[in-house]
């Protein structure tokens, strides 16, 4: 007898075929639009070659690494004997020390080329009493700072307090101002702005500029000059320089007399006015009377 074998067939399973029409069809047959259009797959591999660096860069590896390996060399250098040994200061006259070494922050042995000049300059150059530096290093081991400091021209008297002005009208500092009580004062709210103008045109008045002990800037607009602690001078708004020269030709031909005039008064062109003193008044009263 045959033996009948019976063949087993496996039956596949098929998706269920999308029906023409279907709202999922549509969904399927969009996608495969989207993923067939070769513009939007290169835009979204550009979109990830960029976004991926950026990212890199946001969280700031790139920089890190270029510290790590600016640091390594730099420590390297010192390694091979470009440290810190000294600093070299010139042109310094009124500027502490101490805040130079300060802004440094120098410390020996640390790698010279740790230092940056540039930013060093700028950081000394904060400092009041400097107007300009210059920062080099110097292998195998110094730093050379070369400093232009502010001239002191006057002491500028607010508020009760006094403080350093400069010749551009610079305020500079009110510390140890004990090595500046030479200087004349100045008073006003915007006299340190203009003395530098007035005080350069005294300079062609030797006997005046040496006799002035104050100089007052009255309403923003002219100044006051005091002599010898007691005589005040008014001067015009305009025309100061020929003013000055009136007061030098009375100075030199000695007409003014401190012990006898208090006030001269030059604001009007031509004219003088001068106040005496009460004693000076008193004998020139007893001389009208006994005539």
């Amino acid at each position: 007898m045959r033996t009948l074998k019976v063949k087993s067939s496996r039956t596949r399973s098929r998706s269920p075929v999308q029906k023409r029409g279907s709202p999922s069809w549509k969904v399927e047959t969009t996608l495969r639009r989207f993923w067939s259009n070769m513009f939007i797959k290169l835009g979204l591999v550009a979109g990830i070659v960029i976004a991926f660096p950026a990212l890199l860069w946001w969280a700031e590896y790139p920089q890190r690494f270029g510290h790590f390996v600016v640091h390594s060399m730099v420590s390297a250098t010192g390694h091979i004997g470009f440290c810190l040994s000294d600093v070299l200061v010139e042109g310094r006259q009124n500027a502490s020390i101490e805040t130079i070494l300060k802004v440094v922050n120098a410390r020996r042995g640390d790698p010279l080329l740790s230092y940056d000049p540039y930013k060093l300059k700028k950081q000394l150059e904060e400092i009041s009493w400097i107007r300009q530096a210059t920062v080099k290093r110097q292998l195998p081991g110094i730093i050379y700072i070369q400093l232009n400091e502010r001239q002191p021209v006057a002491l500028w008297q607010h508020q009760q307090r006094h403080y350093v002005v400069d010749e551009q009208g610079v305020v500079i500092s009110e510390d140890n101002l004990q090595a500046f009580d030479k200087l004349p004062i100045i008073v006003g709210r915007d006299a340190p702005v203009h003395a530098p103008h007035i005080l350069h045109l005294l300079e062609k008045f030797p006997d005046i500029r040496t006799r002035i002990t104050a100089l007052v800037r009255v309403g923003e607009r002219r100044w006051d000059l005091h002599l010898d602690r007691t005589l005040q001078i008014k001067l015009p708004e305009a025309n100061m320089e020929e003013a000055l020269v009136r007061l030098d030709l009375l100075i030199k031909q000695k007409k003014v007399n401190p012990k006898e005039v208090t006030v001269v008064d030059l604001r009007v062109k031509n004219q003088m006015v001068m106040r005496l003193s009460p004693g000076a008044a008193m004998r020139l009263k007893g001389k009208g009377k006994e005539t």
